[in-house]
């Protein structure tokens, strides 16, 4: 049962970090780092396939080893959020549901931004 719980968190995530490719706003790096814990947990084949993704690979294998989200990634999802809540906003009008998604994404952000941008010294290729 919980194998089958983490494939489907695993799976969701995926989804939403795909649907975030093309939506400002929703945060494409903690979704697939989601997906990359609850498929390490359930699915040693998912696992493998999203660590050599060929886009997001690179990024998931760096995460896994060093805790490491590259500053681009990191601005893009700044930018992206800020975009979302004024496109938010003037789209829904409603000042209360502005500060929710507001507050959530910072707290993203926040938690996304505390990691290092690059490798350690000695793991740079």
């Amino acid at each position: 049962m919980k194998r089958i719980i983490l494939l489907s968190l695993g799976w969701l995530c995926v989804g939403l970090a795909f649907v975030g490719i093309f939506v400002p706003g929703i945060p494409t790096t903690p979704f697939l780092i989601v997906a990359l814990w609850a498929f390490a947990q359930s699915s040693k084949k998912f696992h493998a396939w999203l660590l050599s993704h060929k886009r997001f690979g690179p990024m998931l294998q760096n995460w896994e080893s060093h805790r490491v989200v590259p500053r681009k990634a990191k601005t893009l999802m700044v930018i992206l959020q800020i975009f979302a809540v004024i496109l938010f906003h003037y789209s829904i009008q409603n000042i209360y549901f502005t500060a929710i998604l507001a507050v959530t994404l910072i707290i993203v952000a926040r938690w996304v931004l505390t990691f290092p941008s690059e490798l350690p010294v000695d793991e740079k290729k």
